[in-house]
């Protein structure tokens, strides 16, 4: 319950103790000219005249006979249990609305943070002519770089074209020999970058393979393999063109 859902039920609270307390103000008795009895809340109400006679009740029913008095404050203690009894069901009832109203706020926070949290795991990519463009960040010795890898579940490792590789300092460790999907092998090398993150995954000391790559400008700057993409479960939305990653065993 919120801090204005609190404070609301506090005064409701009060309201219904209020309520339940019975009235013990004095009040005060004359008879006047044409002998009418005559009862005020106030002394400095009475006329100067009838101040003399004036007598002075704790109770309501105080001035009335025996019987009489005994028939008036049952009657009065009926009413006022009425009274009570309503005053206490309007009371629950506000209480039970700001408790509902509560719950509900409850409600919509928790599926606000789910929403953030299921957000937070998406990634925004490009799906075109069969292949899914998947943004990367890259860091390596202080240097950042940004690209979007395809998607590749044939790929054994992560590839990375050897000039993009270049523009974040990727040192080479060795070399060797890398056969492409169309079944050719092209020259290779093996180099490592302080972290690559997709989404909200971040792996760090992250072994590459550099290529060569000739042609006109991609739109991709290599492939995202299954060094990565082991360690992960991910969902395709193809409709919306975004991928849901969350990291195995969690």
């Amino acid at each position: 319950m919120n801090r204005a859902t609190r404070r609301w039920a506090l005064v409701a609270l009060g309201a219904l103790f209020c309520f339940a307390l019975p009235a013990l103000a004095e009040f005060y008795k004359y008879i006047d000219k044409d002998g009418r009895a005559v009862f005020v809340d106030e002394l400095w109400k009475i006329p100067a005249q009838y101040q003399g006679q004036a007598g002075r009740y704790a109770e309501r029913f105080d001035h009335l006979p025996g019987a009489e008095k005994a028939s008036a404050m049952g009657s009065e203690a009926e009413r006022q249990q009425a009274l009570d009894r309503e005053n206490q069901r309007r009371t629950e009832s506000h209480l039970e609305e700001l408790r509902q109203q509560a719950e509900i706020e409850r409600q919509r926070r928790d599926q606000a943070q789910r929403e953030s949290r299921l957000k937070g795991m998406e990634s925004r990519v490009i799906i075109a002519n069969n292949q899914i463009l998947v943004p990367v960040d890259f860091k390596n010795g202080g240097l950042e770089a940004s690209g979007r890898l395809i998607l590749d579940t044939g790929a054994t490792h992560t590839v990375l074209h050897r000039g993009f590789a270049a523009a974040l300092n990727v040192v080479s460790l060795a070399k060797g020999q890398t056969k492409l999907a169309g079944g050719q092998s092209v020259v290779s090398e093996v180099g490592r970058l302080d972290l690559m993150q997709v989404g909200p995954i971040q792996a760090r000391d992250v072994a590459v393979i550099m290529i060569a790559f000739e042609g006109e400008p991609a739109a991709y700057q290599g492939l995202l393999g299954m060094d990565f993409l082991s360690r992960v479960d991910y969902a395709v939305d193809f409709e919306r063109q975004l991928i849901r990653w969350r990291l195995r065993g969690e």
